[in-house]
């Protein structure tokens, strides 16, 4: 799993593809820092909070069943939150140990069971 400075850069990178200003689609809460607000962001970004998060490079079986858990992911920005009027695909990568989490993301992000 990524760490937490891995998890907000990735954040940031998201953020920046959005029109809207970062603390209008973030969760309204009392945050610790601004580090613990794109940390959320990247939980809701990989739940799917922001559109559903597909695993691009895991390897299933002629069952269906996973084999290898996906370490890329993307998440469609659509048009209408994109800074510059075209939808965007968001890619970023899960590193390190394989942990479960990228194959909860991938198995929900697949059958779109969030």
């Amino acid at each position: 799993m990524n760490n937490d400075s891995q998890k907000i850069v990735i954040a940031k990178n998201f953020a920046k593809l959005h029109e809207a200003p970062f603390a209008l689609w973030t969760p309204d809460k009392d945050y610790l820092s601004e580090d613990d607000r794109y940390l959320t962001v990247y939980d809701n970004l990989i739940m799917g909070v922001y559109g559903d998060c597909y695993g691009v490079n895991a390897e299933y079986d002629d069952a269906g069943d996973l084999i290898n858990e996906a370490t890329e992911f993307e998440v469609e920005v659509d048009q209408f939150e994109s800074n510059n009027d075209h939808s965007a695909m968001f890619c970023f990568e899960i590193t390190s140990e394989i942990t479960g989490a990228s194959k909860f993301v991938e198995d929900h992000g697949r059958h779109g069971n969030w």
